[in-house]
């Protein structure tokens, strides 16, 4: 089996002001996550999650080390990994509010070229998953916190990508709405062969209930990996 995500002793270090050493915020981590794999990263606040996360999506570049993602060298070839992945933040306050929910996804699917007709179809069908369809014709600025963060969700998976990155995606929500997010994907990763899911999570509880294998990280280090079970 091949290898969605590839580290070998990734740091990345952000500088101090005069008064302050350089912040370590990952130290020489190695690190593998298998195509068709829900991978979950489990760490508390600060761990490194998100900055892992970053580098990941090609929106940070690694201070040292060796990262691919789909086979693809985050620093050289950015170009050809993002068409083929998503990332989606929890809490994340995104969208156009005098658009609608649904004017927003088609937008957003605009930007990586799907076909009309593909993106309806999609958008009309995660939206029912999501149980947002009553919400479609909403102006965002109307809809509420969860249902925004729901509608954020969706937003990554509308793209169909082959690897999705989702940071905490049930941050600050209530039961029933972490529990549609959670079974949407864990059923998208088991019933689309070869698609990939790496999900971070300061909640023990959701990494046992959606996980493959989970790596523990705090401090910047990988302290463990294995199944959760």
């Amino acid at each position: 089996m091949n290898n969605a995500v590839e580290c070998r002793s990734l740091t990345r270090s952000f500088k101090g002001n005069a008064k302050q050493q350089a912040i370590i915020a990952l130290d020489n981590i190695d690190l593998d996550v298998r195509e068709g794999e829900l991978f979950g990263l489990l760490g508390p606040n600060g761990a490194g999650k998100t900055t892992l996360i970053k580098i990941l999506a090609t929106l940070l570049l690694p201070s040292s080390g060796k990262v691919t993602v789909l086979g693809y060298d985050v620093e050289r070839e950015a170009h050809k990994i993002r068409p083929r992945i998503n990332m989606v933040s929890g809490g994340e306050f995104s969208g156009y509010g005098l658009l609608t929910v649904r004017e927003n996804l088609w937008m957003f699917s605009q930007f990586y070229g799907i076909p009309t007709r593909i993106a309806k179809q999609r958008i009309d069908e995660l939206l029912h998953d999501f149980e947002l369809a009553d919400k479609a014709d909403a102006k965002v600025r109307t809809i509420s916190t969860g249902q925004r963060q729901r509608m954020n969700v969706v937003r990554g998976f509308v793209t169909d990508p082959d690897l999705i990155f989702l940071d905490e995606p049930t941050l600050g929500l209530d039961v029933n709405s972490s529990r549609t997010i959670r079974d949407y994907i864990r059923r998208w990763v088991r019933e689309q062969n070869g698609k990939t899911a790496l999900i971070t999570t300061h909640y023990m509880m959701e990494a046992e209930e959606l996980c493959d294998r989970v790596a523990i990280i705090d401090r910047g280090r990988i302290l463990a990996c294995d199944s959760p079970c």
